[in-house]
């Protein structure tokens, strides 16, 4: 019990639930658990599936705003808790019940829609709770879910694999509460709660009204941007998911989904390689990542053989998964930084997600019933996400870059001497940061509000800066910061 609570301390293991709806995702349009009699994915998979789509993008949208705008000691967070779980699950039974009857499979697939995009956002606010670098490590993590789903779903039929569907998003929303509960004593013990930790775009003020965090314009262009290229991006996703069977060739051949498994392994490991060497969660960086997947995808899809499709599924499912995982992320340090409500950000870069796959699907198929070569689409879908790499942000507003290197002469001096010892004892993007904030004098409850770390965090690469430089306290810090400086 000790080892499962020093693990649960560790990896924050509650916070993994939103897997558990990532999960259900697989395992209803990927898996033959749900629809035994299936022949393809996603738009061609079953009739609820488009209803379904739709009323996840109106909900990721609409229900964004509406839940920014909800003060967080409302009444109402805990029915929409229990609620978004249990439309889930029973959209999940009315599909599996209604195929063959098309009311009440749209039926099913409304209520799954609505349920997952709720859930996906009430998990945003749940996570808000924990600090920077603890959402770092539990929100990839969390994808790793859907590994022993991989194993066990595919081999699933009737009424077990329809028991064993409905209890991943109960799963979720039992998670769900337990975090709820803990974010609450969290915020009882601290007394109060910062402002980067607020799950939606307004606070309390006088114990009862409401103000609203202001979103500044270069932030709101910023984010239309974002916004527009992932859109553009997942309709390649939505057209390559419209054409591939439930099984590429190699699953066909070992009756196992190995695409899936090595995919889902891959995105783990890359999102968090990402996160721990890259230097922010930044879409520019997230960016650089996607569009080589996507071309790449798109080109195998266009190769006949085992392998060229085997590649084309393994890639393609990695290059999704590993975009969910960093999306949402990016969305929630975008919160935490206070620069987006947490459902806002959420709501809107999810709901381009899946916006882009709607169109994509759609298009998909209208194309293979106009008789439109495969090869003519696949060639303008690469020069499409081309395009959007070439016009996706390159960095985000100027405002951040003023804030890390200060808009005076002083503290640039500084932080190229930080930037000299980073070099010169190998410190980490991190440790140079707190550097930077420690050698402006700055203290250490002051690091733990700017950069929204934990104190124990704050305490862990202090220590590391000071054993690195060997060095014993700040006012040492400050004298070999501003030697290195003074070196240029």
């Amino acid at each position: 019990m000790a080892s499962l609570g020093y693990i649960e301390s560790a990896f924050k293991l509650r916070y993994m639930g939103i897997g558990l709806v990532w999960a259900w995702l697989y395992c209803s349009y990927s898996t033959s658990a749900l629809f035994s009699e299936r022949q393809g994915q996603s738009i061609n998979a079953d009739a609820s599936w488009l209803a379904s789509a739709a009323a996840v993008v109106i909900v990721f949208f609409v229900g964004g705003m509406a839940l920014s705008r909800i003060p967080r000691t409302s009444s109402l967070w805990l029915p929409l808790r229990l609620a978004a779980p249990l439309l889930m699950a029973v959209g999940t039974i009315l599909s599996y019940l209604g195929v063959g009857a098309p009311m009440l499979s749209g039926a099913g697939g409304l209520l799954t829609g609505v349920g997952y995009a709720l859930l996906s956002l009430l998990w945003a606010q749940a996570l808000m709770v924990l600090d920077i670098e603890e959402m770092e490590v539990a929100i990839p993590l969390s994808f790793i879910v859907i590994v022993p789903c991989v194993v066990v779903f595919p081999h699933l039929r009737g009424l077990s694999g329809l028991a064993a569907t409905v209890l991943l998003p109960l799963a979720s929303g039992v998670l769900l509460l337990l975090c709820a509960r803990d974010g609450e004593a969290r915020e009882r013990a601290e007394g109060s709660s910062r402002k980067g930790d607020l799950p939606c775009a307004e606070f309390c003020v006088d114990g009862n009204r409401a103000a609203r965090i202001p979103i500044e314009r270069s932030w709101r262009v910023y984010l239309l941007r974002v916004v527009l290229v992932l859109a553009v991006l997942y309709v390649s996703v939505g057209w390559l998911s419209s054409l591939a069977e439930t099984r590429d060739g190699l699953h066909e051949l070992v009756d196992f989904d190995v695409a899936m498994l090595l995919s889902s392994l891959a995105s783990v490991a890359l999102g968090v390689a990402i996160v721990f060497f890259s230097k922010k969660v930044s879409f520019s960086g997230l960016f650089r990542w996607a569009v080589p997947f996507a071309v790449v995808t798109l080109v195998l899809r266009e190769m006949p053989g085992l392998w060229p499709g085997f590649a084309a599924s393994a890639i393609g499912e990695t290059f999704d998964s590993l975009i969910q995982v960093l999306v949402y992320l990016f969305a929630l340090t975008l919160a935490k930084q206070g620069k987006v409500p947490a459902a806002l950000g959420v709501g809107l870069l999810n709901g381009a997600v899946q916006a882009g796959v709607l169109v994509g699907n759609v298009g998909g198929e209208l194309c293979v019933a106009a008789g439109v070569p495969l090869t003519t689409v696949g060639l303008l879908l690469i020069c499409l996400v081309s395009f959007a790499g070439v016009v996706a942000p390159s960095g985000e507003p100027a405002e951040d870059a003023d804030q890390l290197v200060g808009a005076n002469a002083v503290e640039r001096v500084l932080m190229e001497g930080c930037l000299r010892l980073q070099e010169r004892f190998g410190l980490s993007d991190r440790e140079t940061e707190i550097a930077f904030l420690l050698a402006q004098g700055r203290s250490r409850p002051y690091v733990r509000e700017k950069l929204f770390i934990s104190k124990n965090t704050v305490a862990t690469h202090i220590k590391h800066i000071y054993q690195k430089l060997g060095i014993h306290s700040k006012e040492e810090l400050i004298d070999l910061v501003t030697a290195a400086a003074s070196q240029g």
